[in-house]
């Protein structure tokens, strides 16, 4: 873990930095990553997970993402990847590559549902205990994240099969 000072005049702790991919429709974690707090950007991290899933066979199409990506490297590499930047935009700033093309009816559905993945993190702090680690090094707490993040998809595919379940018509009985 490194010293990191989350704001000025905040104290400096030892952490970790927790990167998570969701797929949108799902609500599920498709990929879940443990890095030290210091050394590469959360928009450099956001590429690697993007190349990652294109290495594993996966096609996305769009990414959305928060203001804290609102930034040069991000949209192009983006655009270089194929993959449209639903980017939250800091006012005042201009990022070439966030034009027309982005805004379609696609973006107000991205930052409207990029929104849970704050659930991802929530649950994995305070249910699956991953507020504070219990290991030291990367590559532990690493093995924990991902723990921790099947643990939430296995609940959520629960949930999701209940609601289909739900959803769906009573069976008809043939007699």
């Amino acid at each position: 873990a490194k010293l990191l000072r989350k704001g000025v005049g905040k104290e400096a702790k030892l952490c970790f930095a927790g990167h998570a991919v969701m797929e949108n429709r799902t609500g599920l974690c498709v990929l879940f990553e443990v890095t030290p707090s210091v050394g590469v950007t959360e928009s450099e991290q956001a590429l690697a997970q993007v190349r990652e899933l294109q290495n594993r066979e996966f096609a996305p199409r769009t990414v959305g993402a928060d203001k804290g990506y609102h930034s040069k490297e991000f949209v192009q590499g983006c655009r270089g990847l194929q993959v449209a930047p639903h980017v939250a935009e800091v006012k005042d700033r201009q990022v070439a590559g966030l034009d027309g093309r982005t805004k379609k009816k696609g973006y107000q559905t991205s930052q409207r549902i990029r929104k849970r993945i704050e659930e991802i993190f929530g649950w994995m702090k305070t249910t699956g205990g991953f507020r504070k680690t219990r290991y030291r090094g990367v590559e532990r707490t690493h093995f924990c994240g991902q723990m921790v993040a099947a643990s939430y998809n296995l609940l959520r595919l629960a949930k999701l099969n209940l609601q289909a379940l739900m959803a769906a018509p009573p069976p008809l009985e043939v007699g």
